[in-house]
């Protein structure tokens, strides 16, 4: 089983945010990055499947800080690791990141893509469907387990209210991970030494296929119109300081 990974490099929503000269974007230029989380999950249930079945394991990054993420891959047990291109101030996009990544898993041969259900930057979680459909192949998104099963896996989807449901999934296919079957290992100093010395290769970008739908018109930061109340912690003082609020606002009386 050939398996291709991807890791995105994402905005630490943390920091604060600030908004381009023309208000259209957010100023990247002091922005921290990070892994997106859900990636970190895909990376693992990846290096699981490559623990039970002796698959190969290709991981591919794009974003600022890739090198760092790529040798941390490396010393998880990723076979193979490449750094895509990214502009400095790049928006990262599902669509175009889509279409590098149709061409990889062809490239290699791939069975199986995996990458985090979504991300910061991909809040509706576009990526995985979008490399399904341009592969033609089945996707599944929000999954929190992964298993080999035969030729196949067996692979669990979370559907909410403690649902969840588990599809016999026949390779190639794309998979959208919400949750590792078992929580990203932790990677020590020394294999993370070790692994620096692994070679990082270089990918190029293709080009999207897609046509834009729709534009940002523009941006604007929420305005501060007042702050919020700490009530406390006992429910009778709670409830009558709720009413003097209600009262004091006309929206209630006694």
């Amino acid at each position: 089983m050939n398996i291709l990974v991807i890791l995105r490099m994402v905005p630490d929503a943390a920091g604060e945010l600030l908004l381009t000269g023309d208000g259209l974007g957010i100023d990247r230029e002091w922005l921290d990055f990070q892994l997106n989380d859900f990636d970190d999950h895909a990376l693992e249930d990846a290096i699981l499947l490559k623990e039970a079945t002796g698959a190969k394991v290709t991981v591919i990054a794009i974003g600022e800080g890739t090198n760092r993420i790529l040798q941390m891959a490396a010393a998880r047990g990723a076979d193979e690791v490449i750094a895509l291109p990214c502009e400095e101030d790049e928006l990262l996009s599902s669509r175009d990141l889509a279409a590098t990544v149709v061409d990889l898993a062809r490239a290699r041969s791939a069975d199986l893509v995996v990458c985090g259900v979504q991300s910061s930057e991909d809040l509706f979680g576009q990526l995985a469907p979008y490399v399904g459909a341009m592969l033609d192949w089945p996707h599944i998104s929000g999954t929190n387990r992964i298993e080999a099963s035969g030729g196949g896996l067996h692979v669990t989807q979370e559907r909410g209210a403690g649902v969840s449901v588990t599809y016999e999934v026949v390779l190639p296919a794309v998979l959208g991970v919400q949750t590792a079957t078992k929580a990203p290992r932790y990677v020590s100093g020394s294999k993370l030494r070790e692994a620096s010395k692994t070679p990082i290769g270089r990918g190029e970008r293709q080009a999207s296929s897609f046509t834009l739908s729709a534009s940002i018109e523009g941006l604007r930061i929420p305005e501060e119109t007042g702050s919020a109340q700490q009530l406390g912690e006992d429910a009778e003082n709670v409830a009558e300081r709720i009413v003097a609020i209600l009262e004091s606002n006309g929206i209630g009386r006694r």
